[in-house]
């Protein structure tokens, strides 16, 4: 074999090993770039998401999870633009082609044609496919050149967007309530039954004074409405009294108990005041009061009794809701207790009776 031809054998291998080394090398480099962009677009996005299935999202919060999501789609942008995983694709398939050149090195090293003529046309054929191959490189960085401006473009637009978001969130947050969809101890801020809807403003000049208006029917909304204000305001301030005007014919026992359980454990010492008529479960919220119970002049108040049918059985329904109101009236108040008896029966009293049974504690001047 002449000396030419395996220089130019040897010559060939090295390059061909050369642009397989550098396109395996390029292969893993871009599938890194692709998981190392892809992987905090996924992670940005499922907080984003996961943070809006949350029923009750605090404004400022809103706004972080609304800056997540945007840095999220820049990140899927520029993903999709930049194309890491096509470009690893790419040099992995030119890598598997340099294989199939190497193997014609070897078979031409092996069998050199003895004619002239033949072996200068192989020379030329296979000399031509490693340049070839290595063109192929070119498309892909010209493609590359070409996409940079939907990838300057995006980038500039996503640092609008959240330039805007930052200043649209701000401003949003300001003209909103602090307390608007935020959570209380617990406690839901919005209550909603039916068509009737009931949301804390923290602007009402009844709520920056510590005062809940009692002035339907004690039913759930009343109760839940109760109960999310005094949670709130014991939040806000756990020492200044908290005042509830009463004006109301009554409803629903056991919400009437749920607040007086609510003002119980209240930390807020919790006045009471009868503004107007105070009957059956208002009044049980009114005699409950840990601070000043009062009552209005020409208001009147109304112990309203149940039938509660007698049986033998201490844990039944009718006796346990017998015995519960039985204790209650005697631990708040000093009305005859036979006066809570298993018959219905219709109690008023004034202003000056309501005292007389220790009710309540003054007469509103």
């Amino acid at each position: 074999m002449e000396h030419e031809i395996q220089e130019l054998i040897d010559d060939w291998k090295q390059r061909v090993n050369d642009h397989q080394k550098a396109n395996y090398a390029l292969a893993i480099k871009h599938n890194k770039y692709h998981y190392w962009i892809g992987m905090p677009a996924i992670l940005f996005a499922a907080v984003a998401g996961a943070t809006l299935l949350v029923e009750v999202v605090e404004p400022r919060m809103r706004i972080a999870v609304g800056i997540v999501g945007i840095i999220a789609a820049i990140l899927a942008g520029i993903q999709t633009f930049y194309s890491r995983a096509k470009k690893a694709e790419h040099h992995r398939f030119v890598a598997s082609q340099l294989v199939h050149v190497r193997r014609e090195v070897e078979i031409f090293e092996r069998f050199v044609p003895d004619n002239i003529s033949e072996r200068e046309q192989r020379i030329r054929e296979i000399d031509e496919k490693i340049p070839n191959v290595e063109d192929d490189d070119l498309p892909i960085n010209e493609l590359a050149g070409i996409r940079k401006w939907p990838w300057i473009l995006l980038s500039f637009s996503g640092v609008f967007m959240l330039i805007l978001l930052l200043v649209l969130g701000y401003t949003w947050s300001e003209q909103i309530p602090g307390t608007k969809h935020s959570t209380v101890a617990g406690v839901k801020e919005s209550v909603q039954q039916g068509t009737e809807t009931w949301e804390l403003d923290a602007r009402d000049p009844l709520v920056k004074q510590r005062i809940i208006l009692i002035n339907t029917l004690i039913n759930e909304i009343t109760t839940q409405k109760v109960i999310t204000l005094l949670a709130y305001l014991n939040e806000k301030d756990n020492v200044a009294p908290i005042t509830i005007y009463l004006s109301s014919t009554g409803g629903n026992t056991k919400d009437g108990y749920a607040i007086v359980q609510a003002i119980q454990e209240s930390d807020s010492l919790v006045n009471t005041v009868a503004l107007g008529d105070c009957y059956s479960a208002c009044l049980n919220i009114l005699i409950s009061g840990t601070g000043a119970r009062k009552i209005a002049p020409n208001s009147r108040v109304m112990i309203h009794t149940h039938s509660y049918p007698y049986d033998d059985d201490p844990h039944s329904s009718s006796s346990i809701l017998y015995e519960r109101e039985w204790e209650f009236f005697r631990e708040y108040s000093d009305i005859p207790l036979d006066w809570i008896n298993r018959e219905e029966k219709l109690h008023y009293l004034s202003p000056e009776q309501a005292i007389t049974y220790q009710l309540v504690d003054e007469i509103l001047k």
